[in-house]
């Protein structure tokens, strides 16, 4: 009876703190509501914002054009890399785009990459002069748009919104103590057996 006991009293603690660290925050983000010059990094729950890559400088993107541009000043010059962390796993992610290059040139190539937790590449496309975008990956911990041209000449786009739901990455204490729950269970269950 007291192993019953102990074993419910882990699976009951091990179930809580499993859906208190599964719950997904849910991101949906128009960016044309922030004001012109507002510099975003990580005011949004779910996921962080950087420059990166030069001609220049890196640092906190910064609203302009209707969106957050791949600019720290708004403006010119820019980075040529917007950088998304997401502080877990993130699914359905969907974001609308402007790239203010000019395709007949070259420019206009903006392409974006999304990575696992590993660094891996999910998925990449081109997202030409702009429009809405549905990624087909989950478990992205990493967004980039790049239009890098060897850092010699960028320029500027704007992320308008984004929408996307970011699961947290389950800590291994939580898998501890579901196996411990387990195998109590199933102490508990065999000596029933065995005593009947």
């Amino acid at each position: 009876m007291k192993l019953k006991t102990i074993t419910h009293s882990i699976l009951f603690a091990s179930a809580i703190v499993f859906s208190s660290s599964s719950f997904a925050a849910v991101i949906d983000v128009d960016f044309n509501s922030y004001a012109a010059g507002t510099q975003i990094s990580n005011q949004i729950d779910g996921v962080t914002f950087a420059v990166l890559g030069g001609p220049g400088p890196s640092g906190a993107a910064v609203i302009n054009h209707g969106g957050l541009t791949n600019s720290t000043v708004g403006n010119y010059p820019t980075g040529s890399i917007l950088e998304l962390k997401f502080t877990g796993l993130a699914n359905l992610v969907n974001f609308t785009f402007n790239n203010y290059g000019n395709p007949s040139t070259g420019r206009g190539a903006t392409f974006y990459t999304a990575y696992d937790a590993l660094g891996s590449v999910l998925e990449t496309g081109n997202v030409g002069g702009g429009g809405s975008f549905s990624l087909a990956s989950a478990g992205i911990t990493d967004l980039r748009f790049n239009n890098n041209t060897n850092g010699s000449e960028n320029w500027i786009f704007a992320l308008n919104t984004l929408k996307a739901n970011v699961s947290p990455v389950p800590e291994p204490e939580t898998y501890a103590l579901m196996g411990l729950g387990l195998v109590g269970l199933f102490a508990a269950r065999r000596r029933k057996a065995v005593s009947a």
